[in-house]
């Protein structure tokens, strides 16, 4: 009879131990947060978000070639139409730019924040990155109101 309680017990154990690993725990796990962080140019901080996907080293080297980018825009001459461009893009309510997933190069959405994929970011030079950046905001005056 003692032995009948014990496997009694063992199974009991068991079948709870399975439930609660079957059920991959509580349930209460939190999904994966979006990456942020920030750029300072132009005398500016600049929010930047990365997909949640994105792995920390490539939102890492992303946003370092991002920010190489923005920055090297500083050098167009004080007071000119493409400089204040840049200005109005980055003096806009809640301007973020967002890296997002894919080989996407540089877009205004909906609300003209920027968005960019980081694939392009990973696979392009400085060069390439600048110069579609600078097709994008100048050119294609895609961040105008």
């Amino acid at each position: 009879m003692k032995r009948n309680k014990q496997w009694a017990l063992l199974a009991i154990t068991a079948i709870f131990a399975l439930a609660f690993i079957g059920c991959g725990g509580n349930g209460d796990e939190d999904p994966p947060k979006p990456h942020e962080g920030t750029i300072t140019a132009f005398d500016r901080t600049i929010n930047v978000i990365g997909d949640a996907s994105i792995s920390v080293a490539d939102w890492n080297t992303a946003k370092g070639k991002l920010e190489e980018a923005i920055v090297e825009l500083e050098v167009i001459p004080e007071e000119s139409e493409p400089r204040n461009k840049v200005i109005a893009m980055l003096d806009r309510d809640g301007f973020t730019v967002i890296i997002g997933t894919g080989n996407a190069g540089f877009s205004a959405n909906s609300n003209k924040s920027m968005t960019v994929g980081v694939e392009f970011l990973l696979s392009n030079n400085d060069e390439t990155i600048l110069s579609d950046l600078y097709v994008k905001i100048i050119q294609d005056n895609a961040f105008a109101d």
